[in-house]
């Protein structure tokens, strides 16, 4: 065994970050000077760094589980309402929050067609979340879980995850208020993750319904009453994460006694 792999078995998420962090700036520093020709390799450093360092780390077995969490939809269909109806629920509460605080619908908005709706989260889920989740849920996530309670792993992963999108902020592609956004996401996601098996077919699907219901609801304002949306967006996010918090403790719904998703070669572990 040479020094590399032992430095990667050593420190597996270390690796697995530097990849994700290293791709998305120079990914998104490619596609700043060469637009629309790089923004895939952008997204798929986590699918790709996660998929890379499981083979080293864990071997076949590790990345027979790798694989396995993207299929795992057997996850009862009430998972299947929470990942798709979530999101809207969130933005319908915020929206309404906009209006009561002095927000004006955009007079010459537009419902975006149902059509082109569909094809944006097709894409969506086969290639933003496709190359996004199964890093970052089905690699690191399930790791961190196997010595951290459930809330600081989200936590601590959330303000990752929050780093690896600053060449969007950067850019001037997203508001910095979603900053905060992204981190209590991994409260939700992780919560979701523990009731599903590991899924990361289900985080794929509210990754896209996210997505989704923001093009669906987006032509509603303009100028400030758009932003002050996405804060009322960005509050509601919080907001759900920190109540997930108090009615599932720590854990986030992950009982002691129960197994955990399959950890390094595939065999499941009991939390303690």
């Amino acid at each position: 065994m040479n020094s590399t792999s032992i430095f990667i078995k050593r420190y597996p998420q270390a690796v697995f970050w530097a990849i994700a962090l290293a791709t998305s700036f120079s990914g998104a520093y490619l596609n700043w000077l060469y637009p629309s020709m790089f923004w895939g390799f952008l997204v798929w450093g986590s699918f790709l760094g996660g998929a890379f360092v499981t083979a080293v780390a864990d071997g076949r077995e590790g990345l027979k589980a790798y694989f396995s969490r993207i299929v795992r939809w057997r996850v009862g269909i009430r998972w299947y309402a929470v990942a798709f109806f979530l999101p809207v629920l969130l933005r319908i509460a915020a929206f309404g929050i906009n209006i009561l605080t002095g927000a004006k619908v955009s007079p010459g908005f537009q419902w975006p067609a149902w059509g082109d709706l569909v094809f944006e989260a097709l894409i969506v889920f086969f290639i933003v979340a496709l190359g996004e989740e199964p890093g970052f849920r089905g690699f690191s996530l399930p790791r961190r879980l196997v010595s951290h309670s459930a809330i600081s792993s989200a936590l601590l992963l959330g303000v990752l995850h929050a780093i690896w999108h600053l060449p969007l902020f950067i850019l001037g592609e997203e508001p910095l208020i979603k900053l905060p956004l992204i981190i209590s996401s991994w409260v939700i996601v992780t919560w979701i993750f523990n009731h599903t098996d590991g899924s990361v077919f289900i985080v794929m699907l509210l990754h896209t319904a996210v997505n989704f219901w923001a093009g669906f609801f987006s032509p509603l304002f303009e100028g400030a009453d758009a932003v002050r949306q996405e804060t009322w967006l960005t509050v509601m996010f919080v907001m759900t994460a920190i109540l997930l918090r108090i009615a599932a403790g720590p854990e986030l719904g992950r009982k002691p006694g129960t197994t955990m998703p399959e950890m390094v070669t595939g065999e499941r572990v009991t939390v303690k």
